[in-house]
């Protein structure tokens, strides 16, 4: 996480939607302090779900999607046209629905 989110999350997302309960603006800091950037390689032959919002704000690029194929033979792919990063907006239904799907189709 770069040096400037902390303070952009908490000003423009826990603050103004009344979300310090869930939590503290030391453990966003803390996140941010701790958080190391890593190159995440190899051949995962197990399930995997990439679940990625279309909307600007989505974290997860066509790129790292192309990224993933490459690594993961068992790679589920879902996305959401109503969301960026968080999925729990318009598409939380949907969303939860796909994680219980990939969980019962787990062999």
């Amino acid at each position: 996480m770069d040096k400037e989110w902390p303070e952009d999350y908490i000003n423009n997302y826990l603050a103004p939607f009344n979300r310090t309960q869930q939590i503290r603006p030391t453990a966003v800091r803390g996140i941010q302090r701790e958080s190391r950037q890593i190159d995440i390689k190899g051949n995962f032959d197990i399930p995997v779900l990439v679940a990625r919002g279309l909307l600007e704000g989505s974290l997860v690029a066509d790129s790292d999607i192309e990224r993933y194929k490459s690594m993961c033979p068992k790679l589920m792919i879902k996305e959401y046209a109503a969301s960026g990063h968080g999925l729990k907006g318009q598409d939380k239904e949907k969303f939860y629905n796909d994680i219980v799907e990939f969980i019962n189709n787990i062999d």
